[in-house]
């Protein structure tokens, strides 16, 4: 027989959302027994409470205990982490194994108060006076990626003083600082610049490469374009503040907050008349025109909202001398259109002018007052029918955040189905 308060647990379970974050379970008294983090906190929590889930003794036992839950939602699975690590060590709950501290994360440092600073990737130390200390980050790779771009701009030093001259000073990455007391002081005004540059305080690298790329999309370099548009990424990524468990524990709405914020700037980038509350997106994927699948991914109020995804299996795909993405996309969007489904207030189709022209074929035959934009690849630039001028947003923007959030999951679940399509197609080939 289920208790009421069991019944109350359910009931709260069913409302937990499919996002990031972490959850707190909570005994008869009130007490928390228990925090965890999820990617998915809908499946994680009801994981809990499956009869089939094959728990061991010691969580059967706690799941018994289980008189109230809530849950905290985070931008991140690495926030998640953060904010489970900062509850455990402050509440200790009983059957919360040992949280590990997060020395695998790198960190950027630079200590001042040396007579040349050098700048390192280090693990967590202890942030004493005079040091820069700024992270974590969940990834190494990223976080040398940056320091190596940021060389070029400000060459920095590595190394203690070294008995002659390095293969950086002889490359202009580094400044050679013991040479003189003028050469010292102004590699000193260099560090400056850096620390203002990580802290977030200083735009003047990333200014600097977004000229250079627009400059290069201009000469239709699109390599050169898209390679910068890598640094910046990078450098966007270094710079961003993650959200401290603190934020997050004094402002519980936080995630809504920033959607909002997304969703306004959004409005007011486009012109639009009201917040586009669905914002539906299109992606196309195949091999040399074979097994052409499309995806329909939308997202309501900013978040994803996957009951309301849709997937096509192409049936024109190709033409002569291969595939017509084209016509992918006209395909598509004409058989979206054609179903009785709600009414977006925003489409992006993944691609560019071509892709947007092709969707617009039959946007103006069907419904001409939708709003329609596209988004390219290879410099992250708008493009809005009428206009032949795209917009360029800065790395940072909400507003392409949340674009740029659509525009990978409608890839994501393009390719999905299109590999599932190739695969039983191998299948069936080799019966």
């Amino acid at each position: 027989m289920i208790t009421d308060t069991r019944h109350r647990v359910l009931d709260k379970v069913a409302a937990v959302p499919h996002d990031p974050g972490i959850y707190k379970f909570l005994d008869s008294q009130g007490e928390i027994i228990y925090v965890g983090k999820a990617k998915d906190l809908k499946i994680r929590v009801s994981s809990y409470f499956r009869h089939d889930s094959g728990h061991t003794e010691k969580t059967k036992a706690m799941v018994l205990e289980i008189a109230d839950l809530s849950y905290v939602v985070v931008l991140s699975e690495f926030e998640a982490l953060l904010l489970e690590i900062k509850l455990i060590n402050k509440l200790k709950p009983p059957y919360n194994i040992l949280a590990k501290d997060d020395k695998s994360f790198l960190y950027i440092k630079i200590d001042k108060r040396a007579q040349v600073p050098i700048v390192e990737a280090v693990r967590k130390q202890m942030p004493h006076r005079g040091v820069f200390l700024i992270g974590p980050f969940p990834s190494g790779r990223t976080v040398r990626s940056v320091l190596r771009n940021i060389r070029h701009a400000f060459p920095y030093c590595t190394h203690r003083r070294p008995q002659k001259s390095c293969l950086y000073a002889h490359l202009g990455l580094c400044p050679d600082p013991w040479h003189s007391s003028e050469s010292l002081a102004d590699y000193r005004k260099t560090i400056d610049k850096i620390v203002l540059l990580l802290s977030g305080k200083s735009s003047v690298l990333s200014r600097s490469l977004s000229k250079e790329m627009e400059e290069a999309s201009k000469r239709e370099d699109y390599e050169q374009a898209s390679v910068l548009k890598k640094q910046i990424e990078d450098i966007a990524y270094i710079t961003q503040s993650f959200h401290q468990p603190e934020d997050y524990l004094a402002q519980p709405g936080l995630v809504e907050e920033e959607t909002r914020e997304q969703l306004k700037e959004l409005k007011d980038i486009l012109g639009l008349r009201d917040i586009p509350i669905r914002i539906e997106c299109y992606d196309i994927s195949n091999f040399q025109g074979r097994e052409a699948t499309g995806s329909m991914v939308v997202f309501t109020g900013g978040a994803p909202d996957k009951s309301q995804y849709r997937r096509f299996k192409i049936k024109r795909s190709t033409k002569s001398g291969g595939p017509d993405d084209f016509a992918m996309m006209r395909e598509v969007i004409g058989r979206r259109l054609h179903n009785d489904w709600p009414r977006p207030d925003l489409m992006i189709i993944d691609g560019g002018k071509g892709q947007l022209s092709s969707a617009m074929s039959v946007v103006l035959e069907i419904d001409p007052t939708l709003v329609v934009v596209s988004l390219a690849k290879r410099i992250e630039e708008i493009f809005v029918p009428g206009h032949s001028q795209s917009i360029v947003l800065p790395m940072n923007s909400p507003a392409l955040t949340l674009v740029r959030a659509l525009r990978d999951e409608a890839h994501r679940f393009a390719i999905t189905y299109h590999r599932k399509l190739r695969s039983k197609k191998l299948i069936e080939s080799l019966i």
